[in-house]
């Protein structure tokens, strides 16, 4: 009986060695980068004497408020430019016990919205700042061939560092949502407008 199973095993072994051969996958974590070149820009703020150096001389909200606007106007900003609450909720969910109110600006200028950033008033918080750029089917398309292509290079050199040839692709895996609109953060050391998209293949070996 032992033969016998001894015998098997040898005659089963060069199969299994090549199934275990065959199955063997490389994964690589591809990406690709789109800079829209006209993006909308947004950025939110908020005033309240709750983070005023100020507050405990008595400036209230609405003189806080009122030199924001003025700051803002010397700068060539109209106040009708700013949207107050800009969605459901505003201020209130900040967690602070005094008054205040969240702002928006938005514009198609990079030189308005660079002047805005740098506008300083008593009781100003930025919260964020972005560029809202364009989704369409055809810059999704352009982000799917260029990501797959730098999928295929790194696996490619993998497989050619293995000392194997690269198959076919196995799986695609997308974590990212692409829509007609994208808010990417605005950076000091990134080109504004720019979209960073990534995606997880895995190729079989030969």
């Amino acid at each position: 009986m032992k033969q016998l199973l001894y015998v098997l095993l040898v005659v089963m072994m060069p199969s299994v060695m090549a199934a275990q051969e065959q199955s063997a996958t490389i994964k690589v974590l591809a990406r690709a980068i789109h800079v829209d070149s006209s993006p909308t820009y947004k950025a939110t703020v908020s005033i309240s004497p709750a983070y005023s150096s100020y507050a405990s001389d008595g400036m209230d909200f609405e003189e806080l408020r009122s030199l924001y606007q003025k700051a803002l106007e010397l700068q060539g900003i109209s106040w009708k430019e700013i949207k107050e609450r800009p969605y459901e909720f505003g201020f209130e969910t900040m967690g602070y016990d005094k008054e205040g109110a969240i702002y928006e600006f938005s514009t198609s200028s990079i030189e308005k919205m660079r002047t805005f950033l740098t506008i300083k008033s008593l009781g100003l918080q930025r919260l964020n700042s972005v560029a809202v750029i364009k989704i369409d089917e055809n810059v999704a398309k352009l982000l799917y061939g260029k990501a797959m292509e730098n999928a295929r290079k790194k696996a490619s050199l993998i497989a050619l560092t293995l000392g194997k040839e690269l198959g076919d692709v196995i799986t695609v895996e997308d974590n990212q949502y692409l829509n007609e609109q994208v808010e990417t953060s605005i950076y000091y050391d990134r080109p504004v407008g720019e979209y960073i998209y990534s995606l997880q293949v895995i190729f079989e070996t030969k």
